[in-house]
């Protein structure tokens, strides 16, 4: 059985869910994979990360995200899979559906793997999606309130559905750092934009003395990076862009991780981010604005600490709980209760499993 997904960005730089999915298939079926990923001239390839697929990478004449850049990637990555024949595919994102309906052959099975709100996309994606009924046979959301939103909206109605979270780890024998060898900080990992993701937060007079380190992209124009970056006095410290890999390696050390955007919009409000449950496998409680998915996993687990809004003071009254708990014994608690979020429910077998039985025999 061969298995071929057509990505809607670069891999390697984010969405690590669909290179799991893949692999995962393909250890299903006993067959081979391949990757169809388009050329962000920003984002260098990665293939080395995955071993074992084949990533076919397709240059094209404008940036992928453009509207020129989209249509010649579907244009070629049509042709990749028709030429690659496959038996099951996996569309990535409603970026990449056009790719289905211009098929000459439709595969044995076809998971449309829903990893970015719908509607966010616009009028055109809204509609063909109300077309994929018969076309698609397993849609993959990543958050439950997403889920019941497009099924509403766009039917899906002879496809099966299934909410996969955006967990990455598969289980582990390797235990979380103690708190002794621990350093005693704050994390934040993920784009830093100064309204998107509220970045501004950390220029705050108050978090003068919140010792957190601040990892990844800085998506401001040039003048406004300058006076981040010189904004970020005191403890704050900004450690530069690192791979998932290295990410993984620094995580574990710190006492809490710092997961929140700015939900401005549908995309930007439901699923939790993949940070969110690495945090949870290293032992480090994130603390979390109250998104519904980050809400529902705090509360079943007790595993973080959940702000009371998107406001800076919500903001800083999480990061002051935190404080506390440090020297009350709530840390340790929400320590171990990520421990048995990550064996009950947050590890990459479980979840997959709601996959597994949907697929072909």
């Amino acid at each position: 059985m061969k298995v071929v997904a057509v990505s809607d960005v670069t891999l390697g730089y984010g969405t690590p869910q669909l290179p799991l999915l893949t692999r995962s298939l393909v250890e299903h079926y006993r067959g081979e994979g391949e990757i169809v990923e388009p050329a962000q001239p920003e984002s260098p390839p990665r293939h080395e990360l995955f071993p074992g697929i084949r990533i076919r990478r397709i240059g094209l004449s404008t940036h992928p995200h453009s509207e020129r850049g989209r249509q010649e990637y579907i244009r070629r990555a049509t042709g990749l899979v028709d030429g690659l024949d496959p038996d099951v595919l996996v569309i990535a994102c409603t970026y990449s559906l056009p790719v289905l309906f211009r098929l000459k052959r439709r595969p044995k099975q076809v998971i449309y793997y829903a990893t970015e709100s719908i509607s966010f996309y616009g009028p055109f994606d809204e509609d063909m999606n109300r077309l994929t009924d018969g076309l698609v046979d397993l849609v993959i959301f990543p958050e439950e309130n997403r889920a019941a939103i497009a099924v509403r909206q766009f039917g899906f109605e002879s496809a099966k559905k299934v909410v996969m979270y955006n967990v990455t780890r598969p289980l582990s024998p390797t235990p979380p750092l103690p708190r002794s060898q621990r350093n005693g900080r704050l994390v934040y990992a993920g784009t830093l934009h100064l309204e998107q993701t509220l970045a501004r937060y950390f220029l705050y007079k108050k978090m003068l003395r919140v010792p957190v380190d601040l990892f990844g992209q800085l998506k401001m124009s040039l003048a406004e990076r300058e006076q981040f970056l010189i904004g970020l006095t005191g403890a704050a410290r900004y450690r530069g862009y690192v791979t998932a890999r290295e990410l993984d390696e620094v995580r574990r050390a710190y006492m809490y991780s710092i997961v929140m955007w700015n939900p401005l919009n549908e995309n930007q409000l439901y699923a939790a981010p993949n940070k969110m449950f690495e945090s949870i496998a290293d032992g480090v409680p994130p603390i979390c604005a109250p998104h519904p998915q980050c809400k529902l996993i705090l509360n079943r687990y007790r595993c973080g600490i959940l702000m009371p809004d998107w406001s800076f003071e919500g903001f800083y009254s999480g990061i002051q709980q935190a404080k506390r708990m440090l020297s009350n014994g709530g840390w340790e608690e929400m320590a171990g209760n990520c421990a048995r979020a990550t064996s009950e429910e947050l590890n990459w077998e479980q979840q997959f499993s709601k996959v597994r039985k949907h697929l072909l025999g």
